[in-house]
Order: C-alpha cells, then structure tokens, then sequence
C-alpha cells in the first residue's frame, strides 16, 4: 500500500469511529431518562454551580449537590451541561475535579442560567477526532518518511552500531543502557519495545538527558496526558521543559510548566 492511500484509509477510518462515537452518546442521551443516565454512571442531575474563578485562560465552576455523587466521569472528560433537554445545548467543559458531593469543570464562557438546577452529562470529545484528521491532512515529508518506517517499506539506518555516553542514572540496567546507547547512534528511527514495567520511561528520560547535553532541542510525546506527566516528573529540574496541553489534564505537579 503506498502511503497516500494509507494515509488516506486512515482518514477514512478516522471518520467512521468519530460519527459511530457521536451518534452512539446522542441516541443513548434521547433513548434514556436523565435519572437512568445517572444510574449508569454517564450523567449528574440538580447540580447548583459558582464561580472559582480563572485559571488558564479557562473560568472554573465548581457544581455540587447535597446527595452523594456516584459517576464514571472523570477528570479530563468533555461534558455536556444543560437545563432540560441536553441535545438542544452546546454549553461543554472539561472535568477538572471531582468529590463525593461535587465536581469542577473548566470552560471558556459561563452563561447565567448555567448556575442553578442544571445536569452534567458525558458527552463524545468531538476534539480529539478533529484534531486526529488535522494531524493527518498536515502530514509533512518528515512526517511520512516515519511512515515509511512503520509500513516496513524503509529501513532505519545508524552511523555506528552504538554510542558512548555517560550516564546520569546509575540505576539502569545493561539492556537500557544498550538501548540509549543505539538509540543515540540511529540516524533516522529507533524503537525500544518491551512489557510494562521493564523501564521504557527510565529509559527514555535518561535518552532524553543525553540528547539535551549534546545540544539538542526535543518535543516529547506520549499517547496519554498521564505518561507525559510521569516524564515530565522524570526531568524535574534536570532540564527546562515546558508542558503542551489543555491546563484540565496536567496534573497538578506539572501545571506551573504548562502552556496552554
């Protein structure tokens, strides 16, 4: 498969997920009562809100009630606030916190009647797909040469089978040091594989330390806010890093790094 129609496919694909997703969360929000959505952990109703104040660029609003709050929705969800009828609202937020009698959304504007008597519901992050089919529209040659890589139709190539270097963890063992040092060597593309917890992490901090001495500037990337935030807390005064990201799903430790 060439890589235009890879790419192509993957757009495609993309789509596909991002309307079943959608279409899944509105009929479940028609189909059921807003006190069966709540029994099923996906909405929480007679909420009463006050201003926290801003953060971020973003206005927190902190929602509460005296009954007990039992959800799956959890911090850095998209939510859905309303007054009646969810589906005739486009008032979303982000979740930021969350207690047994309250929760904290963060969003860019707060209409009056959102304060008083309103429901919260779980709702698809539309988001997250757009952003997927931004990425891949703005693929750029670097872009697919990775590609290439991936699909097996181009090989890594490497100055010399490994580098030397001088460690900043001691603690690491003989195979992450080997991988750092054929990481280091690689041209082109490098992967470590291995299971949980073997110490991808460890080894990727101290890949990133060793590239940072000899003068380079990164961009680290992880698949989740979690694991971005767990490297970031691995380079914690080591190196000058600044966070990407929206302020509601940096954890706490991290968010003086972040830029929103």
């Amino acid at each position: 498969m060439k890589i235009k129609e890879y790419v192509k496919r993957l757009l495609e694909l993309v789509e596909m997920e991002r309307k079943a997703e959608i279409e899944a969360m509105i009929s479940e929000i028609r189909r059921l009562s807003a006190s069966k959505r709540e029994k099923i952990g996906r909405a929480i109703n007679n909420l009463n809100g006050k201003i926290l104040g801003r953060e971020l660029g973003f206005t927190l609003v902190k929602y509460g009630r005296k009954k007990p709050i039992e959800t799956e929705i959890g911090v850095g969800d998209l939510v859905l606030i309303s007054r009646g009828n969810p589906l005739r609202s486009d008032l979303t937020a982000t979740v930021a916190q969350k207690g047994s009698r309250f929760i904290i959304v963060a969003m860019e504007k707060v209409p009056k009647w959102a304060l008083k008597n309103v429901r919260i519901d779980l709702y698809a992050n539309d988001i997250t797909f757009q952003r997927m089919e931004d990425n891949l529209k703005k693929l750029n040659k670097n872009t697919y040469n990775i590609l290439e890589f991936l699909l097996g139709k181009r090989k890594p190539t490497a100055k010399v089978r490994r580098v030397e270097f001088e460690l900043e963890d001691e603690s690491l063992n003989n195979s992450q040091k080997e991988a750092i040092s054929r990481a280091l060597a690689s041209n082109d593309f490098f992967l470590i594989h291995g299971p949980f917890g073997t110490g991808k992490t460890r080894t990727l901090i101290e890949l990133i330390l060793q590239e940072v001495k000899k003068g380079g500037k990164l961009l680290v990337t992880a698949e989740s806010n979690m694991a971005v935030d767990n490297i970031l807390e691995g380079l914690d005064g080591k190196v000058e890093c600044v966070r990407l990201g929206h302020p509601q799903r940096v954890s706490k430790e991290n968010i003086e790094k972040s830029l929103a």
